[in-house]
């Protein structure tokens, strides 16, 4: 288990709003700027809005824990989820080029992820994990 705070939520409808819930105790308890906490937000809402939609396993019931931790400039937050195993990373990334129409569904979350996001790391235990950092700049920009 990561060390850091922790939440555990089952898997559905309410876990987006408490999961974004816990981050915003964590990020006003690590005193992490505005611009920071956003790209998070952003991040951590497509995961688990994912995982809802597609991590609940076989069984039916499912559970989903998320760790924050934050280590002087590198905020850390770890996904992990009971459903199938599932690398997000291994997806090729969305062809934006294509007009819609012919644009195949999907990927576009985990390429805004990437984006907002220093590092992204898959691992795959009993459950999927999902590792996203994000370091704290010296001098943040005046956007998100």
């Amino acid at each position: 288990m990561p060390p850091g705070r922790h939440a555990h939520v089952a898997i559905g409808e309410l876990a987006p709003g408490r999961i974004a819930e816990a981050l915003d105790a964590f990020c006003a308890a690590e005193a992490v700027p505005p611009a920071i906490a956003w790209r998070l937000k952003v991040a951590l809402d497509e995961i688990v809005a994912n995982v809802v939609a597609h991590g609940t396993p076989a069984t039916g019931a499912g559970a989903l824990d998320v760790w924050f931790r934050r280590q002087g400039a590198l905020v850390e937050i770890t996904v992990a989820d009971d459903g199938p195993p599932f690398n997000p990373l291994d997806r090729p990334g969305p062809d934006v080029e294509l007009p819609l129409e012919a644009r195949q569904p999907g990927g576009l979350g985990i390429a805004l992820v990437r984006s907002l996001m220093d590092d992204v790391v898959y691992q795959r235990d009993a459950r999927n994990r999902l590792t996203i950092r994000k370091r704290i700049d010296e001098h943040p920009a005046d956007h998100p």
